[in-house]
């Protein structure tokens, strides 16, 4: 078996000088995927909603396309309804006509159907 010299000056002082330290249990080497740890973090930190918001904000724009993201006054999503507010009445009307279809395709464009309901005002 390999000898590993011990650190004896620094901030690391006492360890051993190896990827793999001497007196590590097992159990307490994990490996996870870059996705799993930002999960984890996303949930501890509480930033989910953070970043669902922006995802549903990135599809409703590549959906609605350009004239119409210009045309919405302001896009909001909190706990599964998305809101829209539009100037114009006559866009106003056309939106919340296929506000079905529109969530179909935003919860389509997503990893998982996050958009329950969509107010057009």
């Amino acid at each position: 078996m390999k000898e590993y010299r011990r650190i004896t000056r620094g901030r690391r002082a006492g360890q051993v000088a190896s990827p793999w330290r001497k007196g590590v249990r097992p159990e307490c080497i994990h490996e996870y995927g870059i996705a799993e740890l930002l999960n984890v973090v996303y949930d501890y930190y509480d930033l989910r909603p953070i970043i669902d918001e922006n995802a549903v904000r990135k599809a409703y724009n590549e959906i609605a396309g350009e004239l119409v993201s210009k045309l919405t006054q302001s896009v909001s999503f909190k706990d599964g309804v998305l809101t829209l507010k539009f100037d114009t009445a006559t866009l106003r009307q056309e939106v919340f006509y296929r506000r079905t279809s529109l969530m179909e395709k935003i919860n389509a464009k997503l990893p998982e159907p996050i958009v329950k309901e969509i107010n057009v005002y």
